[in-house]
């Protein structure tokens, strides 16, 4: 698979095409994974997607959270989670998951070692049995029941009916006329009934259901929805609250022109936080309320916790500090020293002269963006090199490196110092170390050798190695 390269989802004829292929598998029963809810919600929650052989990325922003990804859809989603690491590695940003149900995030959890897995509660879907709602059978329904039954009696000449375009002007009204009282929405009233009525005048291209009840020519409810694998998913219902009994009615009525051909459930969606509809939905006997879950995948570099004090018999290992400025300017500016470092500060540094304070700036900021941690080794409290952590990965591991003095060659400090520093990384639960040598470094290689790592891949110049802990 290629690289990614986001599109942004406006709700155009194009991205709708291109979209609603993939939201059609059985388990996942998330609103979110719906066509219907993505063109609803799309200027709250902004969406970018990717289509890479036949595999649907998409990341997620909103007023609370900033480039989360789904679990990739279609054909090849194990190489879709590759590309999403692989773009989180090169762009810098967090990993992070939204909408993952407890099946997946168990998944994640073996995946990524550091994951953290979290849900709120507000945003959990209500999963229904479909047949249920077509008869309110059982006991448990006994209100239901009444409900619709009184409706019936009250206004024996109801009708419901599939929406055709016929019936948008009479939509239109009812809209007008519709209060939301208690019903929670994020919308001033105007602006639920643009974003809604929009939605119900594309409903057709985009797939998606709806019905109606008529009382003497009068639309008085409005329910429109989609069917994802197995589940009819509710994106909106509505009704006058002054006919008594037209919400069980039309959930019912709903159910029984849709909830066909294979549909067992119903998704009615989130409460939002809003105790009132949370009571009204817990009272339709939800069969499982399903926990959406985020997913944080920390690194090695979240492990970590200042101030590091890593002791071997002559050595310490700490933190760089501001003392040490005068010595980490050296390490960077002496041409020996890094001649085999691989890093030249000058192809970064623009004009003039470093002075001190510019490379503890680099360092600060470098671990500022969890891309290197930086330690000093120490001999009596006097810094006598470096080990740096860097290109940390999600799945525990890092990439290490080391420079030393000249004065401090020749005496093991190197071996010691590292060695004592794999141990508090495998004390962190560190899965895999990895490092480099310039081939005609064979004092580094011999002691990259010495610290048990095992040659794994070679380039013209370079020999990397790596190294599992336990």
């Amino acid at each position: 698979m290629d690289g990614l390269t986001f599109k942004r989802f406006t709700g155009s004829d194009e991205d709708i095409e291109l979209l609603k292929g993939f939201f059609v598998k059985p388990e996942i029963q998330f609103c979110d994974m719906s066509i219907g809810a993505k063109y609803i919600w799309r200027d709250e929650f902004i969406i970018d997607y990717a289509i890479v052989n036949g595999t649907l990325i998409v990341k997620e922003s909103s007023p609370d959270y900033k480039d989360f990804f789904y679990c990739p859809a279609g054909a090849n989603a194990e190489e879709g989670l590759s590309l999403i690491e692989q773009y989180c590695r090169k762009t810098g940003q967090p990993l992070t998951y939204c909408c993952i149900d407890n099946k997946t995030a168990a998944k994640f959890i073996s995946r990524y070692p550091f994951a953290e897995v979290y849900n709120d509660r507000n945003w959990s879907d209500y999963i229904y049995d479909a047949e249920k709602f077509k008869t309110y059978s059982g006991k448990k329904f006994g209100g239901q029941r009444n409900h619709v039954n009184k409706f019936k009696k009250l206004y024996p000449d109801y009708t419901f009916k599939q929406v055709d375009e016929s019936d948008f002007p009479a939509i239109k009204e009812f809209l007008n006329e519709f209060e939301r009282g208690e019903d929670f929405s994020m919308w001033s009233k105007k602006e639920e009934e643009e974003k809604v009525y929009d939605y119900i005048l594309n409903f057709r291209k985009l797939g998606n259901v709806g019905g109606l009840i008529y009382v003497g020519g009068k639309v008085i409810a409005v329910s429109f929805g989609e069917r994802v694998g197995d589940t009819l998913v509710v994106h909106v219902e509505k009704g006058l609250k002054t006919y008594e009994g037209v919400y069980p009615l039309m959930a019912s009525e709903f159910a029984k022109a849709f909830a066909v051909n294979g549909v067992k459930y119903i998704n009615r969606e989130e409460d939002c936080g809003d105790m009132g509809l949370r009571i009204s939905k817990l009272q339709y006997n939800p069969i499982e309320v399903k926990e959406k879950n985020f997913v944080k995948v920390n690194t090695l570099f979240d492990k970590i916790v200042p101030p590091v004090l890593v002791s071997t018999e002559r050595l310490t290992v700490t933190d760089i500090r501001e003392e040490d400025r005068q010595d980490y300017f050296t390490l960077y500016t002496d041409e020996e020293i890094n001649r085999f470092y691989g890093y030249d500060y000058r192809e970064d540094f623009k004009g003039g002269s470093p002075s001190p304070e510019y490379f503890m700036q680099f360092m600060r900021g470098l671990k500022q963006k969890r891309e290197e941690y930086s330690l000093a080794v120490r001999k009596d409290g006097k810094m006598v090199g470096e080990i740096v952590l860097y290109n940390f990965d999600f799945f525990a591991g890092a990439e290490i490196g080391f420079r030393f003095f000249e004065k401090a060659r020749g005496k093991g400090f190197a071996f010691e110092s590292v060695s004592a520093v794999m141990e508090y990384l495998a004390g962190l639960k560190a899965k895999k170390i990895t490092c480099r040598a310039f081939k005609e470094n064979a004092p580094s290689v011999r002691l990259i050798e010495k610290l048990g790592f095992k040659q794994v891949s070679e380039n013209k110049d370079m020999r990397f190695y790596e190294r599992e802990l336990r």
